[in-house]
């Protein structure tokens, strides 16, 4: 099984995107210029640590997450400058309390203020304080803030619920999570009145986006994965938006990364516009095989995929329920290569983490 691989050029995400923009005579050009940049310059947003083991083994009311005296690396859902929700990866000491000690990482302020990159920021009111989280055995995380968490800005009040919701059930034993209030249950959020009922869930989305099918009753709703380059800084940024509910699923999610992001944000597409599915992805024990045209060999001279397409895909597509591995064909082959050579014939598993960073 290969593991998913890192490693990117901001330059390289500057051609693609021009590379989308452009005519079909253009093309071979930008693919120049998009090959030659990446040999240039290397970062890395994608990290490829294996999830911690003890995840899938909580103690009841508390989440032993490492061996004592080692550090753990967990996801925190910040918001950039753009007001997006964007998971960073940090490593952490190895506290027991690992749902308290998360968000008390989220808190403006808090512990990792002096070590966010430029242009993320917590989510949560300074001085606010995790008065308890308590774990129940149908996997809702309850989490009882203090009064201070009512001080932040009502435009952020979505924000806010979809960064603090997927950096709890980043654990697998967190299904949903409920907000409390100095010991008072929120059915709202107090300054927008943004329902949270009797919890909120991955499912809500985040970054939501109003692009899709017409007809909610007859759309779902997919995950995808675009990038965001500030200055020295790309980092991938999950998006909710509708997708067709009767297409097949994996159809749907490329469909929306091959319609690119909104025109209302600043992300990117490391996809070219031209990539085609040739046939229906299918789904069998876990692993989802993908067929595209060779235009989604974008890299040394039409040899080699670019890392960052391999990302966004391979983010977006193992969101599917179902979907553990993904096997990656073009036009029938499987010995396909990376930006750098290397092959990766086996499927790809998602990263365990995304944006890494250090606290």
């Amino acid at each position: 099984m290969r593991k998913f691989l890192k490693g990117s050029s901001f330059l390289m995400l500057t051609a693609m995107l021009v590379y989308g923009c452009s005519s079909g005579s253009d093309e071979g050009e930008q693919n120049e210029e998009a090959s030659s940049d990446a040999q240039e310059e290397e970062t890395s947003e994608i990290d490829t640590k294996e999830e911690d083991p003890d995840d899938a083994e909580p103690e009841e009311g508390k989440e032993n997450k490492g061996s004592e005296g080692e550090g753990v690396e967990r996801e925190l859902y910040l918001l950039d400058e753009d007001g997006l929700v964007v998971p960073r990866t940090f490593q952490f000491d190895n506290d027991p309390e690992v749902l308290k000690q998360s968000l008390e990482h989220l808190v403006v302020e808090g512990p990792i203020t002096n070590q966010l990159p430029s242009g993320l920021q917590a989510v949560l009111p300074p001085e606010t304080e995790i008065q308890g989280v308590d774990l129940s055995e149908d996997g809702t995380a309850i989490v009882d803030f203090s009064p201070e968490f009512e001080e932040y800005p009502e435009e952020h009040e979505e924000a806010l619920l979809q960064a603090v919701t997927w950096t709890l059930t980043q654990f697998d034993e967190v299904e949903q999570v409920e907000i409390q209030i100095n010991g008072h249950i929120q059915e709202t959020l107090p300054n927008a009145d943004t329902p949270v009922g009797d919890g909120t869930a991955e499912t809500v989305g985040i970054n939501l986006e109003g692009n899709g099918p017409a007809d909610i009753t007859a759309s779902g709703a997919a995950t995808v994965y675009f990038i965001s380059v500030k200055e020295d800084e790309e980092y991938y940024v999950p998006v909710t938006r509708r997708i067709d509910g009767d297409e097949n699923e994996a159809t749907a999610v490329v469909d929306a990364l091959l319609n690119g992001p909104s025109p209302e944000t600043d992300l990117i597409s490391a996809l070219r516009q031209n990539v085609e599915l040739l046939d229906e992805p299918a789904l069998e024990d876990g692993i989802l095989t993908v067929n595209f045209s060779e235009a989604l060999l974008a890299e040394n001279d039409g040899e080699a995929l670019s890392e960052e397409a391999m990302a966004m895909l391979t983010l977006s597509l193992t969101g599917i329920d179902g979907v553990e591995e993904v096997d990656y064909h073009v036009e029938g082959e499987t010995q396909l290569e990376q930006v750098d050579g290397e092959s990766f014939a086996e499927p790809v598993t998602r990263p365990a983490l995304v944006n890494q960073g250090d606290v």
